[in-house]
């Protein structure tokens, strides 16, 4: 049993995007608990995964669950950060995106494996800044900045931001429709809301954007 101690992340800006994808490629793969503890360990403590075995098992529950407990929070937006000493600013209007942001980051979101992309597309260089109020570099796919090891709070926060407004938004869309049925004729009604084989219309989800 070793006497070293372990180097646990307390709060989740001290654990970067790329750590938390390759923890979740392996929790997708619905692993065993203890082979999942073990890789907690090596991802997020930077210990080899063979000498996670050295470790007494109170001390790896322990510490898996205080990172478990991180991943539970929803960190609020974070509109500007700094990497590799360049400061990032979150677009700051997203109803003035371009169709290619748009396309991008509706494809890049879709998937954990390229989300490191997505915050690329989310976050460009600062070009000119006025005490809150920023302006942020034109986007360029090919100039897309690999976000792999930005923190993890600013990648959670954009994401858990975006769901929100896509919540809202369906709200508002049911909301309509609601009232737009109420208008309807008693016939037109029937007719709107049975469908060809006879079941209930329903709002699908979509992706996020």
């Amino acid at each position: 049993m070793t006497t070293q101690k372990l180097t646990v992340p307390n709060k989740l800006s001290e654990i970067t995007l790329g750590q938390y994808q390759k923890f979740n490629k392996i929790v997708s793969k619905d692993p065993d608990i203890d082979f999942l503890r073990k890789k907690t360990i090596e991802i997020f403590c930077g210990v080899e995964l063979a000498k996670v075995d050295q470790y007494k098992y109170t001390s790896i529950v322990e510490v898996t669950e205080i990172i478990n407990k991180m991943f539970e929070k929803k960190p609020k937006l974070i509109q500007r950060f700094e990497k590799q000493g360049i400061e990032y600013g979150f677009i700051p209007v997203l109803t003035d995106m371009t169709f290619g942001e748009f396309v991008d980051l509706d494809t890049l979101m879709s998937d954990w494996d390229t989300m490191h992309e997505a915050m690329g597309v989310l976050f460009r260089k600062v070009k000119q800044k006025h005490k809150e109020q920023y302006l942020i570099e034109e986007y360029d796919s090919d100039k897309r900045a690999d976000m792999t090891d930005m923190p993890l709070d600013v990648a959670l926060g954009a994401i858990f931001f975006l769901q929100s407004l896509r919540k809202e938004s369906l709200k508002h869309l049911e909301s309509y429709l609601q009232n737009q049925v109420k208008e309807l004729s008693p016939a037109m009604k029937k007719r709107f809301m049975t469908t060809s084989d006879g079941g209930q219309p329903s709002i699908t989800s979509q992706k996020v954007i």
